[in-house]
Parts: C-alpha cells; structure tokens; sequence
C-alpha cells in the first residue's frame, strides 16, 4: 500500500539501531499527527529489503480513513539525500525536522536525514471517487509524524 518515495544512488544504507521500523514511532504519534482511532503499527516486508511500518488510521482529522507509514530508507546516505532534493519535482525543503528534510506533495511524503540515517514519514489518505483531502492539512500532519521519527531515530 505503501507508495514509496523516489530516491537515487544505490550505497550502502547506514545501520540504525530501530531493530524494526515500528520503533521510528509511536500510535500516540500517529494519534497527534493523524486524530481517529489508531491501530498498532504492522511490519510489511512485501518489498525486499524495505520493511516498512503501517499503521491504520481511522475517522482521522482529514476526514477519511488511511494509514501512516516509516521506515528506514534503504541505500539512502547524506548524499544521496541531497542528490534526491535536488531532481524529485517538485519537493518543498522543510525545517525543523531532523537535520534535514523535504516534503513531496506526489507520495504526501517526507524524507528526513538524522545524522547519516535517512528515514520516510508518510500519509495514505485517498479519497476514491471523492474530493481530494486538504493538502495543506495533509503536509502538516505528515510533519507532525516525521518529526516523531526523527525522535526515535
């Protein structure tokens, strides 16, 4: 489900001491970024090498359902980082988040650099044969919850 952002260059991840991407946040993260009911952060390792943790969130503040997704960004480095926000369309450069970080309205995503670490905060909220949610409001919830994983990082 999860619609992972683009990123460029193939080094070597650096090794992070999260054993699994759910320990990158918490549901009570989830709950302050998102609102509704929260369910338990679930590991998906349908990609190999990508585990990713979702979780569901119902009734959220953007008025439908879906689910918040982190995980460690695999074969990312501090200048693969750089290269990415420089050649994805379209990425918005957000402060206050780890050491770095940029937001991509096409996957509602945030890849954040903590250190040599690169991490992704995500929002799945898809409204099908619906209006479209408050983008704006989807960029600040998904802040909100990467600043949780730049916590925990």
């Amino acid at each position: 489900m999860a619609a992972l952002a683009i990123t460029a260059g193939a080094a070597a991840a650096p090794r992070t001491t999260a054993a699994s991407p759910c320990k990158l946040t918490t549901r009570a993260n989830v709950k302050a970024a998102f609102g509704g009911r929260v369910g338990p952060g679930r590991v998906d390792s349908t990609l190999p090498g990508v585990p990713t943790c979702h979780f569901t969130v119902a009734h959220s503040n953007l008025g439908i359902d879906g689910a918040a997704v982190v995980f460690i960004t695999p074969g990312q480095t501090p200048a693969t980082f750089a290269l990415a926000k420089k050649i994805i369309p379209g990425v918005v450069t957000v402060r206050g988040v780890g050491t770095a970080a940029f937001y991509n309205p096409h996957t509602t995503s945030i890849e954040l650099l903590k250190g040599k670490v690169v991490a992704s905060a995500q929002g799945i909220f898809i409204n099908p044969g619906g209006p479209p949610v408050n983008a704006a409001k989807v960029k600040a919830d998904v802040i909100v919850l990467a600043k949780s994983v730049a916590r925990h990082l």
